[in-house]
């Protein structure tokens, strides 16, 4: 994956920008979905765990969960963030084998960071490593808001945050390119006496419909499947407007 400044210069922002994230509601749908589907055990690999607010919240109810992310800059905030109290290390979705040793109750990949993958060859290679890494009974879990049929061409979007000495304002555009999603990202930020202002920080999505997302879980071998809607039990029969889609995939005994 390309270097993207959301990720690398711009990281110690990462979670200004995104201040209206409510990563208690979705940790709290997570430990919901691992009560229903009996895993009882305390071991989470987290692939692309960001600034490791998912992580701290796990954490925080007694998980031990090993963080997995391509950012140096990334992964220095959350190991900030959570201390000792998880395991961080560097490493590509795609290629988890090189740096994930053993298989976990859970493996989990958020805010839409499977949609990364471009292609179905990409997205099966990250499905089989999360699959490699959950043991036999165990339950894979990850989410994309950007789905084929949910992409919205030409949206524009904005997010401010001002925190006194800090603010800045994010906006955003979004293109679909054929099967691939465009997000282009221009960032304008006062921190104190420094003035920031990046442009055409380009995001590029894979765009699949549910139907490629559960053959991709079926082809590296996951039973059980299921898909939720925006954190919660529901099902969502039209697919065509932009929702945080969940899936669950449990690996056979």
């Amino acid at each position: 994956m390309p270097k993207l400044a959301l990720y690398s210069e711009l990281a110690s922002y990462y979670d200004r920008i995104y201040w209206w994230k409510d990563y208690a509601q979705e940790v709290d749908f997570l430990l919901k979905v691992l009560h229903r589907y009996g895993v009882r055990g305390k071991r989470i690999l987290e692939v692309a765990c960001g600034t490791g607010n998912h992580t701290r919240l796990l954490a925080a109810t007694g998980y031990r969960v090993t963080g997995v992310d391509v950012s140096d800059d990334m992964l220095a905030i959350a190991r900030r963030k959570v201390g000792g109290r998880a395991t961080f290390v560097r490493g590509e979705m795609r290629n988890l084998g090189q740096v994930v040793e053993g298989t976990y109750d859970a493996a989990i990949c958020l805010f839409s960071a499977i949609s990364y993958n471009l292609s179905m060859s990409d997205l099966k290679r990250t499905l089989r490593g999360l699959f490699d890494h959950t043991r036999k009974g165990g339950v894979t879990v990850f989410d994309t808001h950007f789905t084929k049929k949910g992409f919205l061409d030409g949206y524009r979007g904005e997010d401010i945050f001002d925190e006194g000495e800090a603010m800045g304002a994010r906006l955003s555009l979004s293109r679909r390119r054929g099967k691939i999603g465009e997000i282009t990202f221009s960032y304008l930020i006062k921190d104190g006496p420094k003035v920031i202002l990046l442009r055409d920080d380009v995001h590029r999505l894979g765009l699949f419909d549910l139907q490629d997302f559960r053959k991709a879980m079926r082809e590296v071998g996951f039973g059980r499947i299921a898909v939720y809607v925006d954190w919660k039990f529901a099902r969502d029969r039209k697919q065509n407007e932009p929702r945080d889609h969940i899936f669950v995939g449990r690996k056979p005994s």
